[in-house]
């Protein structure tokens, strides 16, 4: 079985906190860096997740910030957060900036 160059994903919603930190840092354990998505009202919890799993696990990050549109409601803008964690690298290279 290949490797692929998909990055594990965690997309935060209306669930606690908790579960959202359980899966980053599972995913961590896995994988060399996971991507932490949240749309709206729930940019706080992935920031909060983020730098909880940071913490733990002492990974590097990286955030993109944007908006995104709802049809929904007439093309309203959404605020959205992607925050990428990375293991950092080991045995004396110094981490890309």
């Amino acid at each position: 079985m290949g490797h692929t160059a998909q990055i594990a994903q965690v997309s935060v919603g209306r669930k606690p906190s908790a579960v959202y930190l359980a899966k980053v840092i599972t995913v961590l354990a896995d994988c060399d860096e996971v991507l932490i998505v949240a749309r709206g009202r729930f940019v706080l919890k992935a920031i909060s997740v983020a730098v909880r799993a940071a913490k733990a696990t002492g990974c590097d990050c990286q955030v993109a910030i944007s908006e995104e549109a709802l049809r929904n409601d007439g093309e309203r803008l959404v605020p959205k957060i992607e925050i990428r964690l990375v293991k950092k690298a080991v045995g004396g290279r110094a981490p890309e900036a």
